[in-house]
C-alpha cells in the first residue's frame, strides 16, 4: 500500500515535469506535432487523477466531523487565496495573445502558469474530498446521485474543451457548463449536518463559513476572468483543469453561502440541541454503568446525580418498596417504613438515597397516615407532577418553612415483577418541570430499575454458577465411567466415542475382557437425556461389570441385568442395550439386544443389519422379557467390520423429517471399510454432523467400531 501511494506521487510529478518541459521546448521552438496539445491535457489531467488517488489511497480527511471538515477547507482556501493575492501582486502579465492562442513572452511567465495551476488543481482536490463529506452526510436515496450527476457534468463540461484553443467559446461547452452550475445550486441544499452541531460548533461554522464565502468570491473572480494573471495562467496551462476548477470554486462558493444563512437559522435552537445531546450522553453513561457496576450504593449514588445534574433539579431522593409477599425484603437493607394504604395495601419503604434534602423534609411531603403521591404513582404506575405544591390540594397541610419546593416530580421503577421503587425530584420555582424533563427522569427511572434487579439477580447468579460447577464435575465424572483405555489384541482393531447432548447423558458403552481368549462389547442408551439418564447409566455400568463375567452367554446375561434394574428404575423409563461376547480363539461374536439399535456387519462385499429380538430393559420383569431375548452368532473373517451404536446417530435430523437413517450409516461405512477403526469412527460422526448441520446435537451419539484381523488372542504391543 504504502509502495502504491509513492507511485502515485512520483508518476504525478513526472507527468507534470515532463508536461513543463514540452511548453518550454514549444517557447523556444514552434512544434507543429498532430495531436500534441491533446496529449499534453491528457497527461496534466493524467496527473491530478494519480493525486486524488494518492489521497484517497492514505484515507486523508475520511474520519472528520463536518466543524473540522469546514475549519480545514478554511485553512485550505485562505492560504491559496493568500499565495494567489502575492502572485498577482509581484508578478507581470507576460502574456501575449495570438488568435485564440495564449502565448507566455518569459519563462518566468511559464514557470509562474504551472506553479499556479499546480496549486488550484491540487486545491481543487482538497476542497472537492471535503465538500463530498458535507453533502453526503446522512445521505439519502437521490443524494449521491445528484452528487455524481454534478460531477459528471463538471468533468463534460472540462472535456468538452481539449480540442479548444484558451481563448476559444463553444455553445455546447457553456451549455454543459450552465447544467453543472444548476446542479451545484442543487446540491448545496443538502446541510443535514448543521442540525447536529452544538451552539459553539454552530457560531465557530458562521466565522468559517463567512471567511470561505468571502475568499471564495475573491478566488471565483481571478479564476473566471480571462484578464486577470491567475486566469491566464490556468487557460493557457490548461482549458479543460481551469474549467473543472472554476465549477467546483462556484460550487463551494454556492455551498458555503448556504450553509451561512442555515447556520444562521439554526442558532436560535442551538441551546435546546445542546441539552438533549447532554440528556442522551448522561443516559448512554448511566446505561454502560448499570451493566458494569453492581454495588446498590454506587449506582444509587449515579442515578441521583445525574437527575440533579440533567433536570437541573433542586434535589432528589430514590425509595425501593417491598411489598409484603416479596422474596427479596432483604436483598437491599433493613431500615424500612411500613406503610398501609386502603388503595395498595401494606408495603415496605426504605429511602436508598437522597440529595439536598434531609428526612425530615421528605417525612413533611409524605406524612404517614394520609394518601400521599407515593401512594398515586404505586397505584397508577405512571410519572406524576406537581407544577405548583402551594397551590395543590394534596400539600395543603404543608409549611413552606418546612419544604421550600416550588414543584417536583415523581415517577414509578417498573420491572417486569412490578413496582419496585419511586424517584422524586424537586424543584425551588413553580412549573419547573416540563414534559422533556418528565421524560428524561422517567429514562433514568428504567435505568435505575435495571441496576437495582441487577443487585437482587446477584445472588442468584452466583446459585447458578455454583451448579454449573457442579454439573461440570458430574460432567467429568461421568467421562471417567467411560474406559479410558481400549483393549489392545493383533486379532483386531476397535476404538469408540460418546457425546452426551447436554453436560451429562445416558449413552453408555464398555469393554470387558472376560477371559484369555474373550472380550465383551456392550452399548446401551438410556431413554431420555440430561441428570436422570446419567443416573441410570452409570446405575448400568455396575450391572454390567458385576454380570458380564458370571453370566459369559449374552442372553442369560440380558435377562439377569433386566431382573438387578427393574427394581430400581422408573416405570416410565427403560434402557435400551446390545452385548456381544467375542471369542478370539474361535473367531466368532456372540450377540444379543434388548430393544437396541441393531448391529451394522460389514463382511467381503456384504452389508447387514442384524436383529435379534429382545425388549428394553426395565419394560417387563420375568418370563416375558426372557422369552423375547434372542442370541446370534456369527463368524468373523479378516476384513470384517462391526459398528456398535445408539440412536442418536440414526436418528439425527436435518430440519424436522429428514433423518441420517441406516442406509446412510451402512453408506458411510461401506465407502470407508478400509480406514482404520479410529478413523472410520471419525468419519461417522463427521458425516452425522454435516447431515444435521447443526452447532450441538439433539441427542447423546455414542459409536463403537470393530475391524477384525483375525489371527488369535495376541495382545498387541
Amino acid at each position: 500500500m504504502k509502495l502504491r501511494r509513492i507511485l502515485y506521487l512520483a508518476v504525478s510529478a513526472s507527468l507534470l515535469l515532463f508536461v513543463f518541459v514540452i511548453d518550454m521546448m514549444r517557447k523556444n521552438v514552434e512544434l507543429n506535432v498532430i495531436g500534441l496539445p491533446l496529449v499534453r491535457d491528457l497527461l496534466i489531467i493524467a496527473s491530478f487523477v494519480l493525486i486524488y488517488l494518492y489521497l484517497e489511497a492514505r484515507q486523508v480527511h475520511r474520519a472528520l466531523t463536518p466543524i473540522k471538515r469546514i475549519g480545514l477547507m478554511m485553512i485550505y482556501t485562505v492560504i491559496t487565496g493568500f499565495v494567489c493575492l502575492v502572485i498577482s501582486f509581484i508578478s507581470e502579465d507576460n502574456f501575449d495573445q495570438k488568435d485564440f492562442a495564449l502565448i507566455p513572452l518569459t519563462y518566468g511567465q511559464l514557470f509562474i502558469a504551472t506553479f499556479l495551476s499546480v496549486l488550484l488543481g491540487i486545491f481543487t482536490i482538497l476542497m472537492f474530498r471535503l465538500a463530498r463529506g458535507l453533502v453526503l452526510f446522512k445521505r439519502k436515496r437521490g443524494t449521491e446521485r445528484n452528487f455524481t450527476i454534478f460531477i459528471g457534468f463538471a468533468l463534460a463540461t472540462a472535456v468538452s474543451t481539449m480540442t479548444l484553443e484558451p481563448l476559444e467559446y463553444s455553445l455546447f461547452t457553456n451549455i454543459l457548463f450552465g447544467f453543472a452550475i444548476l446542479f451545484a445550486v442543487l446540491n448545496s441544499f443538502r446541510l443535514p449536518w448543521i442540525v447536529y452541531l452544538t451552539k459553539r460548533e454552530k457560531i465557530f461554522g458562521l466565522i468559517y463559513g463567512l471567511i470561505l464565502f468571502g475568499v471564495l468570491i475573491g478566488l471565483n473572480v481571478a479564476v473566471g476572468m480571462e484578464r486577470s494573471l491567475i486566469g491566464k495562467s490556468l487557460l493557457y496551462h490548461s482549458y479543460p483543469l481551469s474549467r473543472f476548477i472554476l465549477l467546483t470554486m462556484i460550487f463551494s462558493n454556492i455551498y458555503f453561502g448556504m450553509a451561512f444563512i442555515s447556520t444562521l437559522f439554526h442558532l436560535p435552537t442551538a441551546e435546546a440541541f445542546d441539552r438533549k445531546s447532554t440528556e442522551v450522553t448522561s443516559l448512554h453513561n448511566l446505561g454502560k454503568l448499570v451493566t458494569q457496576v453492581f454495588d446498590f450504593n454506587e449506582l444509587v449514588e449515579t442515578v441521583t446525580s445525574m437527575t440533579l445534574q440533567v433536570c437541573e433539579a433542586q434535589s432528589c431522593w430514590l425509595e425501593i418498596i417491598h411489598h409484603e409477599h416479596d422474596q427479596d425484603r432483604n436483598a437491599i437493607g433493613t431500615n424500612e417504613l411500613v406503610v398501609h394504604s386502603d388503595a395498595v395495601g401494606t408495603y415496605h419503604v426504605q429511602l436508598a438515597g437522597r440529595k439536598n434534602i434531609s428526612q425530615l423534609e421528605i417525612n413533611a411531603l409524605l406524612p404517614t397516615g394520609e394518601r400521599t403521591l407515593r401512594d398515586e404513582v404505586i397505584e397508577e404506575r405512571k410519572a406524576i407532577v406537581v407544577d405548583d405544591l402551594a397551590r395543590d390540594t394534596r400539600f395543603r397541610r404543608l409549611e413552606k418553612s418546612k419544604a421550600p419546593i416550588g414543584s417536583m416530580v415523581v415517577v414509578p421503577l417498573v420491572s417486569h415483577a412490578g413496582l419496585i421503587g419511586v424517584l422524586y425530584a424537586t424543584k425551588g420555582n413553580a412549573y419547573g418541570f416540563f414534559k422533556d424533563d418528565v421524560d428524561v427522569i422517567s429514562a433514568f427511572a428504567d435505568q435505575a430499575t435495571v441496576a437495582i434487579e441487577n443487585s437482587r439477580l446477584i445472588k442468584k447468579s452466583i446459585e447458578r454458577e455454583r451448579l454449573l460447577r457442579e454439573m461440570t464435575l458430574a460432567q467429568e465424572i461421568q467421562r471417567r465411567l467411560l474406559p479410558q483405555r481400549l483393549p489392545s489384541y493383533a486379532a483386531m482393531d476397535i476404538d469408540a466415542s460418546s457425546i452426551p447432548a447436554f453436560e451429562v447423558g445416558g449413552d453408555y458403552y464398555d469393554v470387558v475382557e472376560l477371559d484369555d481368549n474373550k472380550f465383551g462389547i456392550v452399548v446401551g442408551d438410556v431413554s431420555g437425556k440430561g441428570i436422570s439418564a446419567a443416573f441410570y447409566m452409570s446405575e448400568v455400568k455396575g450391572i454390567f461389570q458385576s454380570l458380564s463375567r458370571l453370566y459369559p452367554s449374552p442372553r442369560e446375561f440380558m435377562i439377569r441385568a433386566n431382573e438387578a434394574l427393574s427394581s430400581s428404575i422408573d416405570k416410565h423409563s427403560f434402557v435400551s442395550l446390545i452385548y456381544a461376547v467375542i471369542d478370539l480363539a474361535s473367531d466368532t461374536l456372540t450377540l444379543a439386544r434388548a430393544g437396541h439399535c441393531p448391529l451394522l456387519h460389514l463382511s467381503g462385499e456384504n452389508a447387514a443389519y442384524l436383529r435379534p429380538g429382545g425388549m428394553g430393559l426395565g419394560l417387563s420383569n420375568g418370563t416375558a422379557f426372557a422369552q423375547s431375548i434372542e442370541e446370534s452368532i456369527i463368524h468373523l473373517n479378516p476384513g470384517d467390520v462391526c459398528v456398535f451404536y445408539t440412536d442418536g446417530i440414526t436418528e439425527a435430523r436435518r430440519g424436522d423429517d429428514d433423518e441420517y437413517g441406516y442406509d446412510r450409516l451402512m453408506h458411510t461405512v461401506i465407502g470407508s471399510k478400509q480406514e482404520s477403526a479410529s478413523a472410520l469412527k471419525e468419519h461417522i460422526l463427521h458425516t452425522v454432523r454435516s447431515h444435521a448441520d447443526k452447532p450441538e446435537n439433539d441427542d447423546d451419539m455414542t459409536v463403537v467400531v470393530l475391524k477384525w484381523r483375525g489371527g488369535g488372542s495376541q495382545k498387541s504391543a
